[in-house]
């Protein structure tokens, strides 16, 4: 006589196969929707970048602008330049500004010339270590931005009309020339076009300070002048003389 034997519980091929074909089709869910995180993640930092980096450019030239101080420099011919100036072909603004930082106390001037071109599709800042420059190219490279189709300077002159280029030419259509050091005006305002690739056409404008340049300058430069050295030798006391 066989002994009887219960039947096995379990899963059948068909069964088994059902089961793997979901757990696939729901991996792969998952596996899209994580992917889909990941890439607009690094959509965004990327976007977020060049948005930083729009903004670093723009503060860079608004302390700049607001900076400017009317002081005309040397080349390394010895001529005089404007402190301000869209006329150099190698450059599209150069500047001479003030509140150079100097933690260190090195012995250098609180001014510095600095310089705005565009390479390629790339905006640069540079800037020169002394004010009037000396046969030594003694210049500093800063890459602001990339991605740079075009960068245009407008200026308002004394007229409030908007110029293309500063100094303005003269009644005789002829460039200016500062001459022997002469300090010419200011505009009121200036305007900044910056267009990029992603961005777009970016405008900033700033306005000049509307106050004595010449008085107000002559007060800067003489707060930044190092103060008198004082000796620290006290004056002898007088010594009291008793009457008997």
């Amino acid at each position: 006589m066989r002994a009887y034997s219960a039947p096995q519980a379990g899963f059948t091929l068909m069964e088994v196969l059902v089961a793997i074909t979901i757990t696939a089709v729901i991996g792969l869910g998952v596996w899209q929707v994580i992917s889909g995180i990941i890439l607009s993640r690094d959509r965004v930092d990327v976007v977020a970048n060049e948005f930083e980096s729009i903004q670093r450019a723009f503060l860079l030239l608004e302390r700049d602008v607001h900076q400017i101080v009317n002081r005309p420099i040397r080349n390394i011919y010895g001529d005089f330049e404007p402190a301000l100036s869209s006329r150099d072909e190698a450059f599209a603004l150069t500047l001479t500004r003030q509140g150079w930082r100097n933690p260190l106390g090195r012995k250098r001037s609180e001014l510095q010339r600095s310089a705005y071109e565009l390479t390629g599709e790339e905006l640069h800042r540079r800037y020169w270590i002394t004010v009037d420059r000396g046969q030594e190219e003694e210049s500093q490279n800063q890459k602001l931005l990339e991605d740079v189709t075009e960068f245009d300077v407008r200026f308002m002159d004394q007229e409030r009309n908007w110029v293309e280029d500063w100094p303005p030419q003269d009644d005789g259509g002829n460039n200016p020339n500062p001459g022997l050091g002469q300090i010419q005006a200011l505009p009121l305002g200036i305007e900044l076009t910056l267009t990029h690739r992603r961005f777009g056409e970016l405008v900033r404008v700033f306005s000049m300070p509307d106050f004595d340049r010449a008085s107000a300058q002559g007060e800067v430069m003489q707060a930044n002048q190092p103060p008198p050295e004082t000796t620290d030798e006290e004056p002898p006391e007088e010594e009291e003389v008793q009457q008997q």
